[in-house]
């Protein structure tokens, strides 16, 4: 029992590392909020960062198509390593893409990815985070243009 207790704790602390490191990309000197998206983000007609915090096989294919069904206005998917700094000024200029959607990934201990989101807007550095909106991308972005 001792063994495993130790084991959990290990697994928590490498999860909780792991989450912080993934997290960190998009905060650079940012403001956390804890609402969803801003009011006008309904209305915005600019393009969209889609940015994934993750590296797998097939991740822009699948983006792209869960973007198309659900979202149904103009987006780019990134790659992360193409947003150095967070903000990807450099690559994404900001008065083209106002807001970034910056997707993290996690496993649960089933087995299962979990995804969480932070819709960030690059103009004022600010991330909407909100722990209800949803594992799933379909969900969140249902939610996200309420």
């Amino acid at each position: 029992m001792k063994k495993f207790s130790i084991l959990m704790v290990l697994c928590l602390f490498v999860s909780i590392h792991f989450a912080s490191a993934q997290s960190t990309l998009p905060m650079a000197d940012g403001t956390m909020v804890r609402e969803i998206a801003p009011k006008d983000f309904k209305s915005y007609e600019g393009k969209l960062l889609v940015v994934p915090a993750f590296k797998a096989r097939g991740t822009k294919k699948w983006l792209t198509k869960q973007f198309d069904k659900n979202y149904m206005k103009p987006f780019h998917v990134a790659d992360v390593s193409e947003v150095p700094s967070g903000l990807g000024d450099d690559n994404y200029p900001i008065d083209t893409y106002k807001y970034m959607i910056f997707i993290l990934s996690s496993k649960s201990f089933s087995g299962n990815t979990e995804y969480s989101f932070q819709l960030v807007d690059r103009s004022t550095n600010t991330v909407y985070y909100h722990p209800s909106s949803g594992n799933m991308i379909k969900k969140y972005l249902k939610k996200l243009m309420k």
